[in-house]
């Protein structure tokens, strides 16, 4: 078993809402893994078959509030409620119109083939329904099946074959921990740079003025 899986045995108890917090931070793009998150509560599930119920929910109505907190997000970049030109960074203008044209096109088997792709497309979509002024009625009917049929599908996939996956696991937490450093790394790095021009910016501007 992987050991951060014996680890989480510790707290067991706790684990629906360490997910539920986990979850909700991945939609607001921290480097988390929702699939390991899923992947993981069904591992620890099919263990401990007590835990079933309140991880499922937990996972599943925080993935399901995570879309719409991103959903949310593009409506208040799109009008201009939030400044900020790292979301801007994270989302390019190129991305967004590839999305307008496949959820124009496709519906909401956009939806279900982006839920099954991970490294930003998911979150990209969410925002990118938002930014494009995707209707919230709209935007619940594609999302919300969308999120019941991949949630339900890895995670009882998981949960059926959990003996398969846990030794695989022990590489992919090492190498994803690994990921989730360098990607926070540059986050920081990224935002460092920002405020040093930005800094720069006013300096020069405070200057100009004096003269």
């Amino acid at each position: 078993m992987p050991e951060y899986i014996v680890w989480l045995y510790q707290y067991i108890e706790y684990f629906p809402v360490a997910a539920f917090i986990a979850l909700i931070l991945a939609a607001v793009n921290v480097p988390i893994s929702e699939d390991l998150v899923i992947i993981t509560g069904a591992i620890i599930c099919s263990e401990n078959k007590s835990m079933l119920i309140p991880a499922l929910a937990a996972i599943y109505s925080a993935v399901v509030i995570g879309d719409f907190i991103c959903y949310r997000l593009g409506i208040l970049i799109r009008r201009g409620t939030i400044k900020t030109r790292f979301i801007v960074w994270l989302f390019s203008s190129k991305n967004i119109e590839k999305i307008r044209y496949f959820i124009n096109k496709y519906g909401i088997f956009t939806f279900i083939v982006c839920r099954f792709i991970p490294f930003g497309v998911r979150n990209t979509l969410f925002f990118s329904s938002g930014f494009i002024g995707l209707k919230l009625k709209r935007f619940a009917l594609y999302d919300i099946p969308a999120a019941t049929i991949s949630v339900s599908t890895l995670f009882f996939l998981s949960y059926r074959f959990g003996e398969i996956i846990k030794k695989p696991l022990k590489v992919v937490g090492i190498i994803l921990f690994v990921a989730v450093l360098s990607a926070v790394i540059l986050i920081i790095i990224r935002i460092i740079r920002q405020w040093k021009q930005s800094h720069n910016k006013t300096t020069i501007n405070s200057n100009e003025e004096k003269k």
